[in-house]
């Protein structure tokens, strides 16, 4: 039987800027340069432990952006679940403050992150080497909106995992009705000695044109121990 799971919850906000393609008379094409970037903030109460983003490009203790760079129209494409950008990945661990081990407390010995979203916020990707229940991220917000475009998540643990390198269906589900980011379905599975990396990547989606405008999309994040 698990025991009592103590949790805080973060937000992870995925915000990536779609630019525009303008056409001159002379059929000259130009990018406008919008940019992107992945915003988490976080710590874990009730116990010893903080979440850490421990890698260089940490901009601040809590914090972590993540640029996915800027992209037009054209080079979105129109292949069904072709990859747009290059990956971009975050690295999660449970620290104490200033970087040794931490006691997860009561008892507990293993830690995960969960996300739970609804189906309005995700989208299965139908066609490509991405097709199946491989549900990516969709766009927020209800005008200027980056349309025919995802973003696809693949995580990974280790002690010092580089990137993440299994899709994640972000709507499994399967632990307290969250998809927990280790990829286990019964209980959280992450030893406070590893790390939990989480890729991001813009995906197409459909053979249509993608539309021009801003893709941000905004994750609440469970951490769970146990």
């Amino acid at each position: 039987m698990l025991s009592t799971f103590k949790r805080n919850k973060t937000k992870l906000a995925i915000a990536a800027m779609a630019a525009g393609l303008g056409l001159h008379l002379a059929s000259h094409a130009q990018a406008a340069n919008d940019a992107g970037t992945l915003i988490i903030n976080g710590q874990i109460s009730a116990s010893t432990c903080v979440l850490g983003l421990g890698d260089a490009a940490s901009t601040s203790a809590g914090s972590k952006t993540l640029n996915l760079g800027t992209w037009t129209t054209t080079q979105a494409g129109t292949t069904d679940g072709g990859n747009i950008s290059p990956a971009q990945t975050v690295v999660f661990g449970v620290q104490n403050a200033n970087g040794t081990p931490c006691t997860l407390g009561a008892g507990n010995t293993l830690w995960d992150i969960g996300i739970n979203l609804n189906s309005s916020q995700v989208s299965s990707i139908a066609g490509g080497t991405n097709a199946g229940t491989n549900h990516v991220l969709l766009s927020g917000g209800t005008s200027g909106v980056a349309t025919g475009v995802g973003v696809m998540i693949k995580t990974s643990t280790a002690a010092n995992p580089i990137e993440g390198t299994t899709n994640l269906d972000l709507l499994r589900g399967g632990y307290n009705g969250n998809t927990l980011l280790s990829g286990s379905t019964s209980f959280p599975a992450v030893l406070p000695t590893n790390k939990i990396a989480l890729t991001a990547r813009f995906v197409k989606l459909g053979t249509a044109p993608a539309g021009a405008g801003v893709f941000t999309a905004t994750v609440p994040l469970t951490v769970w121990y146990k």
